[in-house]
């Protein structure tokens, strides 16, 4: 039909992480997902595949783009990257991953007196999978001195072992600085040519007088400018993306106590809060809403998110002037507060929305109330019997009115479920606009404001788009998206507590009088939310009860029944019901039965598991402790890449700091009598493969790490230092200028200058007592990147369309 039904995948260095849903029939797919990943510390190649999915004949890939590390450093932007990328063929020669281990230098024979270059291929992990068995039958062959020599075949594996040393005689009139030894790596085909699976380049600086042992990742074959110039003739299309790169190399927690002491101070003192929120909003280097997560969550960690919502919401009131204005605009209070909601609500949210998407996702109703766009969604069948447009509308408006009811009422009715700790910052909320704008002279302000925070911010944008409040897997059809655009904005004619006020659109006048009526049950709502309890030492409790209770994930997994000895039995799948709190990993086939608990204390690690372990692809690995102390294995599958990858990253939070982590595991499986990853042939052996134990990918209930946070509030600061030190030479300026004849008035003047003046300059020397942390740090980490627990890509997709 001339159109494809695409996706995008993710891959970080040739591995894939994430994929966008499907959007079908279009040359143009808007898909305007985000993913915020957690990059090992030597990435290399950040790069987006395009596929075309075809449930027959299997997905065609379209074409792929990818941008470098390098790349991602030289264009940073505080708004982040934002660019068309051209998307070029797929090269399977581009597609490497893995690591080699190769002993190698140069030796002299004491019986001959001549020196030899040695070469020892000793062992591979991790190799790319050529075959579509998902592994491959590696062999390395090592050029030196235009002599090439080859090591044996291994048979399907990804982590081969060889051991074999390869010897090239060094001329007598070689020059040792021009010596190149090149490593290359081969998947070996019966059928066709022999897959190219990665090079490695040894010059001079590393093949030395001795032996040297190290593990070097296979790198890709320089791309030739022909095949390069050939593959720019054929316009593939474009992607456009939108790419953050935030790195940050986090100190130990006793570096950051005077900076956990000055932002304790700054939700306590006005004049130092004003001063940080300044710097912090109006001199960055990342979004304004990155900024304000890592505030939220920091001042979590410390038990002061109170303290903090309550200073950065009083500088927004202190600042609007007009009470219809008041929390419209993106500031670092607005975005706060929605950012706490992520964080503390979105089971909430979940709960009292699911049900009612879908339902609206199942029943794909055409719905439309806009005359002019009716004839485009009405039935285009050659019948005598077409719907008239009005009779459409009249349709539309009763299954508008239907699905506006369930919503509604499921908020208004879900106040018991409302997190406390929401509640009580959504009261404080109310009661600093009152004192503001009495009641008496402004009588829905009150109401108006916390409405714009839950119903603005939380529920519409919700409705609008429920991918992206995990809320549904697949993005809906254009008639679904339609339905969900029209509820979004009934829901904040609600929330706005204005009915009648449709601008433009004229064509909602008929549903005034069911906004009017549920706005009176909005009213009734609110009131009930925000009728809790004073403020007391207890709303700590409050943040800590909910954070150890709150369940991170669920939802049902296959768990695999594999028994090793059962050669020619078939692997058994059974679909369970999984989830995970910060204390218990629980499953369970039938809500009937009880729950089987592996407590998280005792999971080793978490893994994913290779397609050709078992045929079968999107699964993982539990590796944990069981009462006897033995080591156990739960293998289950996911429906997809994403489903999978947040398991894994979820249970990995949840683990990392846990004293029983193992650091290698089988990717494989025992089957018969040895391990069908690395041919082992002990179930006992050893790991062939590092396990990582880092998260793929966060998102807003990552268990709180405050050095982390610490870390970016102190980027942020440092970055608008110079402007700080200028407020400090003015105040010393102006102190210095003082008139000695007004003593009275100098002498007040004097001491506000001298206080703001000693606030300043601990601000300046809170941030250098960090900067030669640093310093001191760097200077003793040789291996700096084992430090570096904070390295994330936030990227956003989309096709052809801005969006």
């Amino acid at each position: 039909n001339g159109k494809s039904d695409p996706y995008c995948v993710i891959k970080v260095d040739n591995v894939v992480i994430a994929r966008t849903a499907t959007v079908y029939k279009t040359l143009d797919p808007l898909w305007g997902e985000e993913f915020i990943l957690h990059m090992p510390s030597g990435f290399q190649m950040l790069s987006f595949y395009i596929y075309d999915a075809d449930k027959v004949s299997g997905d065609d890939i379209i074409g792929t783009a990818s941008v470098t590390r390098d790349y991602l450093n030289e264009n940073k932007n505080p708004k982040g990257l934002e660019s068309w990328l051209p998307l070029q063929k797929a090269n399977k020669d581009l597609e490497i991953q893995g690591e080699m281990l190769l002993e190698y230098g140069i030796r002299t024979s004491e019986a001959t007196g001549q020196s030899f270059v040695f070469v020892t291929v000793m062992e591979g992990r991790d190799l790319a999978p050529k075959d579509k068995t998902g592994y491959s039958d590696p062999y390395v062959t090592v050029t030196c001195f235009d002599e090439t020599k080859a090591t044996s075949k291994q048979k399907k594996t990804r982590f081969p072992e060889w051991n074999e040393t390869l010897e090239f005689l060094l001329p007598e009139d070689t020059c040792i600085a021009d010596l190149s030894v090149i490593v290359t790596v081969w998947d070996k085909d019966n059928f066709s040519s022999d897959d190219f699976m990665g090079q490695i380049h040894l010059n001079s600086e590393d093949v030395t007088h001795g032996t040297v042992r190290n593990w070097h990742a296979v790198a890709r074959r320089p791309t030739s400018d022909r095949w390069a110039r050939r593959a720019s003739r054929i316009d593939r299309g474009k992607i456009r993306v939108k790419l953050q790169l935030l790195e940050e190399t986090v100190l130990p927690s006793s570096c950051y106590r005077p900076l956990v002491e000055l932002l304790a101070g700054a939700v306590k003192s006005k004049d130092l809060g004003q001063l940080l929120w300044d710097s912090l909003e109006q001199d960055r280097t990342i979004e304004l809403g990155a900024i304000a997560m890592s505030l939220v969550r920091f001042y979590l960690s410390q038990e002061l998110i109170f303290e903090y919502l309550d200073a950065v919401i009083l500088r927004d009131i202190a600042r609007t002037d007009d009470v219809n204005t008041l929390f419209r605009g993106n500031t670092l209070g607005t975005k706060s507060v929605d950012n706490f909601m992520k964080v503390l609500a979105m089971p909430y949210l979940q709960k009292v929305l699911q049900p009612t998407i879908d339902r609206i996702i199942n029943e794909k109703k055409a719905i439309e109330l806009d005359p002019f766009k009716v004839n485009s969604l009405r039935s285009r069948r050659h019948s005598l019997h077409r719907e008239s447009e009005e009779s459409f509308v009249n349709h539309s408006l009763e299954a508008i009115e239907d699905y506006i009811n369930h919503i509604i009422n499921s908020i208004v009715g879900s106040v018991t479920y409302c997190p406390q700790v929401l509640r009580r910052v959504l009261r404080n909320i109310q009661i600093r606009v009152r004192e503001k704008w009495p009641e008496e002279v402004f009588e829905d302000v009150p109401y108006t404001a916390v409405s714009g925070f839950i119903f603005l911010r939380f529920f519409a944008p919700a409705v609008m788009s429920p991918k992206l409040f995990s809320l549904s897997d697949q993005h809906p059809n254009s008639k679904v998206i339609r339905t969900f655009t029209l509820l979004a904005k009934i829901v904040q004619s609600i929330g706005n507590l204005t009915p009648g006020q449709h601008g433009k659109e004229l064509w909602m006048e008929p549903l005034t009088p069911l906004i009017t009526q549920k706005i009176t049950e909005v009213k009734e709502y609110l009131d009930a939310v925000v009728n809790v309890g004073d403020f007391s030492a207890s709303h700590r409790y409050l943040v800590r009860q909910q954070s150890n209770e709150t369940i991170l994930i669920q939802g049902h997994l296959y768990k695999c029944h594999y028994h090793c000895k059962r050669l020619f039995r078939p692997i058994v799948l059974k679909k369970c019901y999984f989830y995970l709190t910060r204390v218990m990993l629980c499953y369970r086939k039938t809500p009937e039965d009880e729950d089987t608990m592996v407590m998280v204390e005792n999971i080793c690690a978490v893994e994913k598991l290779d397609y050709g372990a078992l045929g079968k692809s999107n699964m993982g690995q539990i590796i944990h402790k069981t009462s006897d102390e033995n080591t156990a294995i739960i293998y289950f599958q996911a429906k997809d890449v994403n489903e999978l990858t947040a398991w894994i990253s979820a249970i990995r939070k949840t683990c990392k700091y846990n004293v029983c982590r193992i650091e290698t595991f089988h990717p494989g499986v025992f089957k018969g009598d040895k391990w069908n990853c690395c041919r082992r042939e002990q179930d006992t052996a050893a790991g062939c493969s590092p396990t990582y134990h880092g998260v793929v990918l966060g998102d807003w209930q990552d268990p709180l790490d405050p050095d982390v946070d610490a870390q970016i509030i102190y980027s942020q600061i440092a970055n608008s230092k110079d402007k700080i030190r200028k407020i400090q030479h003015d105040l010393r300026m102006a102190i210095a200028g003082k008139d000695p004849k007004e003593p009275g008035v100098a002498s007040e003047a004097s001491s506000a200058a001298m206080a703001s003046l000693a606030m300043v300059s601990g601000l300046l020397d809170v941030t250098e007592q960090v900067a030669m942390s640093h310093e001191t740090f760097i200077e003793s980490s040789p291996r700096l990147c084992q430090a570096s627990r904070s390295r994330s890509v936030s990227s956003s997709v989309s096709g052809e369309e801005p969006f």
